[in-house]
C-alpha cells in the first residue's frame, strides 16, 4: 500500500469509491482555486457555458455529471460564493451584472456590500425587502440585523480579493492536485468517512456549519484557509438552486486530509465492517 502523500487525486478517488463496496457513491469532486495572473488550466469548459450558476451548483454538476467547470466572477451565480471564494470584494457596494441565479430572485440585486452587512439575510428586520427571495411573506434568514451580521462574521472567506477563478471536477477529468477535495455522501457513507479519517489520530470530527454558504464557505474557503476538514448539511442555495438531494451532507478538505482518510479507512476497514451498516 502506498503512502498516503504519495496517493495522486485519480487513486485516492478511486480507492475512495472502492471502500464502499460496490455501492452507489458521488465520486469526490477536486477544487483548484486560480490566484489573480495565473491562467486556468487547460481541459476546462467554456464559462461563458456556466452563466450565473451558483458555486453549490458547479460542485454538484461536477460531481454527477462529471463536467469541468470553471466559475469566476463573470459567471457565478450567487455574490455570496463570490465572496467565499475570494472573486470579488466583500465590501464591492456595484451588484454583480447579467444573469446570476441567486440575485435573479430579488427585486433589486444586492451588490457583494449587502451581503456583507446582513442586509440581505435580514432583509424583513433591515428594511430591504426588494433583497427577499420569496416574496412579501419572506423573513429573511436571521430575524435581527445583529443575528444576520452575528452570523455572516462567522462565514469563512478568502478576502482581499485574490482569486481570478474555481476550478471544479472529478479526478478522472483533469490531471490537477486539488487544493480542496469535496464528497457528497449519505449520512451511512460519512460515517465510514470520518472513522476512517480519524483512525489514525484518534482526534474528534468538529463541524461548523450554519446552514447558509453551505458549498462556497463551509465546504471551500474553510478549509482551504484553516487547512481541515469540514462539514456541511448543505444550505439554502444548495438545496433549493444548487439541485443536491435531501438525503446528502458534505464533506470539505485539504487534498492531504483526503489523502488521510484514504489510507485510514483501508487500515480501519475489518475494525469498522461496512457491511455491518444497516440501510
Amino acid at each position: 500500500m502506498k503512502k498516503s502523500s504519495e496517493m495522486s487525486f485519480k487513486e485516492a478517488s478511486r480507492r475512495f469509491v472502492d471502500m464502499f463496496g460496490g455501492e452507489e457513491v458521488i465520486p469526490p469532486v477536486g477544487v483548484k482555486l486560480i490566484p489573480k495572473g495565473k491562467e486556468v488550466p487547460k481541459g476546462t469548459r467554456a464559462v461563458e457555458e456556466y452563466q450565473g450558476v451558483p458555486w453549490c451548483e458547479a460542485v454538484r454538476i461536477a460531481a454527477t455529471k462529471g463536467e469541468v467547470v470553471v466559475i469566476n466572477k463573470e459567471n457565478v451565480g450567487c455574490p455570496a460564493a463570490a465572496i467565499a471564494l475570494g472573486l470579488v470584494d466583500q465590501y464591492e457596494k456595484e451588484p454583480l451584472s447579467g444573469k446570476r441565479k441567486y440575485t435573479d430572485l430579488m427585486t433589486e440585486p444586492a451588490a457583494p456590500a449587502d451581503f456583507t452587512s446582513g442586509l440581505v439575510y435580514a432583509c424583513k428586520d433591515s428594511g430591504n425587502m426588494q433583497f427577499a427571495l420569496f416574496g412579501s411573506d419572506d423573513v429573511g434568514r436571521y430575524e435581527t440585523l445583529g443575528a444576520a451580521l452575528k452570523a455572516v462574521s462567522g462565514m469563512k472567506a478568502i478576502q482581499p480579493a485574490i482569486m481570478d477563478a474555481a476550478v471544479v471536477y472529478q479526478a478522472e477529468k483533469l490531471d490537477l492536485t486539488p487544493d480542496v477535495v469535496i464528497i457528497a455522501v449519505k449520512p451511512k457513507q460519512a460515517l465510514l468517512a470520518i472513522q476512517g479519517y480519524n483512525f489514525l489520530s484518534g482526534n474528534r470530527f468538529e463541524m461548523s456549519t450554519i446552514g447558509i454558504r453551505g458549498v462556497c464557505a463551509d465546504l471551500t474557503a474553510l478549509p482551504f484557509l484553516e487547512q481541515k476538514l469540514n462539514g456541511s448539511f448543505f444550505c439554502l442555495g444548495a438545496r433549493a438552486l444548487g439541485g443536491w438531494n435531501g438525503d446528502l451532507l458534505g464533506l470539505g478538505m485539504p487534498f492531504s486530509n483526503f489523502q488521510q482518510m484514504v489510507t485510514g479507512m483501508e487500515k480501519s476497514a475489518t475494525g469498522f465492517p461496512y457491511r455491518a451498516y444497516p440501510e
